[in-house]
């Protein structure tokens, strides 16, 4: 019986709010997109600050960090049907977990500035142990912490090759795109196993 549902956190309870904001933002944002996914990469393995990103970023788009900073923070909106549903699992007995490619300075932020941190027994981050998604040492990490084997584990995200990865790992694992088609292949998933 799986014991732990592990949730990536953006794409998932929030959009990707950076690239959201890069997209809406960069007229020009295809020619750039390269570069912007190459700062987003250190930003992801913890080698570069949010003030060292938002200075990055602003140079890449000449858009001041002031109006970076408050577009990203337009794009927050937090998929509040999918807390509810994880709060119901939590109340039935599971135990979750966060495991993100992002780092302290931002997704530990937004999920503490939105009043999610309680939502999760851990929170890993690719930034914190230097482990991006889909490196299968990230899942491990995750297990560990966890204290658990990967078939009494399930993830949900919203990127193919994460889901697949954690598929590697023998942890049953649902692409994410929207709230109601998880919540529906999810119980029709744990009424099979349960």
């Amino acid at each position: 019986m799986n014991k732990v549902v592990i949730f990536d956190f953006f794409g998932v309870f929030c959009p990707d709010i950076t690239l959201e904001w890069f997209k809406k933002s960069v007229p020009d944002y295809d020619d750039k997109l390269a570069a912007f996914h190459a700062i987003c990469k250190m930003s992801d393995y913890g080698t570069l600050s949010r003030n060292a990103f938002n200075t990055q970023v602003s140079e890449l788009t000449n858009i001041p960090v002031e109006q970076l900073i408050s577009g990203v923070e337009a794009e927050t909106v937090i998929n509040e049907s999918l807390v509810e549903y994880t709060k119901n699992l939590r109340n039935k007995g599971y135990r979750t977990a966060c495991l993100s490619n992002g780092t302290h300075e931002w997704t530990l932020r937004v999920i503490e500035d939105h009043g999610l941190r309680d939502l999760f027994d851990e929170i890993v981050l690719s930034g914190d142990v230097g482990i991006v998604k889909p490196d299968l040492r990230i899942y491990e990490t995750v297990l560990a912490k966890m204290n658990i084997s990967s078939p009494e584990a399930v993830f949900i995200d919203d990127r193919q090759v994460n889901v697949d990865a954690a598929e590697a790992l023998g942890i049953h694992s649902f692409l994410f795109a929207d709230t109601a088609a998880f919540i529906k292949e999810f119980e029709l998933y744990v009424g099979k196993s349960g």
